[in-house]
């Protein structure tokens, strides 16, 4: 049996370009959240930072706003211009971080959804987007942020799955660091003879520190979600609610 050297998860034959939830349907679900909590309409300019493989940046391009996707990825980015050249559509793709993206125009609205803040590199956690953001976007634009709930993650948590049958197989281990609140999954995929192994590791968020967090790169907090079915996050936290959207504007 052939194995291959362990990679990032954003790598080349990462399993995240076949999630299998991530369909078309729900990336059209999702804008459309965005544009009711927003008002946000045609031509805006709208950042999508961490675009993967472009499924919100070909959505919202296809409705006539005109989109920039950044994600530091190679092979997220190939996957997106693919995704993007079926379509017939065309989206401003770059390969960048959200960090120390710079460009001479600002931004009508951004997004920033599927747990892309938080992640986690060799350079650390990616909180610093955060004010990168702020100065990217016009004043009065909004920037939308989805995360996962992390009491209801880490009550949640299984240390071990298994997905798919017979000769192709996905295996999960899963380990979470309470003193960094780092959530470390290291993926192990088998496709018949071969075994590809990934690593995703993002730091979680309670929902007071990710108010305090964009709150301190300048924005102020102007909704707070529990899903895009625009239902309130609890007040406290309720472990039934696995996601955090929220709603901030400059």
């Amino acid at each position: 049996m052939r194995s291959e050297a362990e990679s990032g998860f954003f790598g080349e034959g990462s399993p995240y370009l076949q999630h299998p939830l991530l369909t078309k349907e729900r990336s059209a679900l999702e804008i459309d959240f965005v544009q009711q909590v927003t008002d946000l309409t045609p031509p805006a300019r709208v950042l999508d930072v961490g675009c993967g493989f472009g499924r919100h940046a070909v959505e919202l391009a296809a409705r006539g706003f005109e989109t920039v996707g950044i994600d530091p990825s190679p092979a997220m980015l190939e996957a997106a211009r693919t995704r993007a050249d079926d379509a017939g559509i065309a989206v401003d793709w770059q390969q960048a971080d959200g960090e120390t993206y710079t460009t001479s125009r600002q931004f009508d609205a951004a997004i920033c959804l599927f747990t892309t803040l938080g992640q986690v590199s060799q350079h650390g956690d990616n909180v610093g987007l955060l004010a990168n953001l702020y100065r990217l976007l016009k004043p009065g634009a909004f920037l939308t942020i989805e995360v996962p709930q992390r009491e209801t993650v880490v009550s949640h948590l299984k240390p071990e799955e298994e997905l798919g049958d017979g000769a192709n197989t996905t295996r999960i281990y899963r380990t979470f660091d309470s003193g960094s609140a780092r959530l470390t999954e290291r993926f192990e995929v088998r496709k018949g003879e071969e075994i590809r192994r990934f690593t995703l590791c993002f730091r979680l968020f309670s929902r007071e520190e990710l108010a305090g967090l964009v709150e301190k790169a300048g924005f102020a907090v102007v909704g707070l979600y529990a899903g895009y079915d625009r239902c309130p996050l609890s007040q406290p936290v309720s472990t039934a609610e696995s996601t955090m959207i929220l709603v901030t504007q400059k």
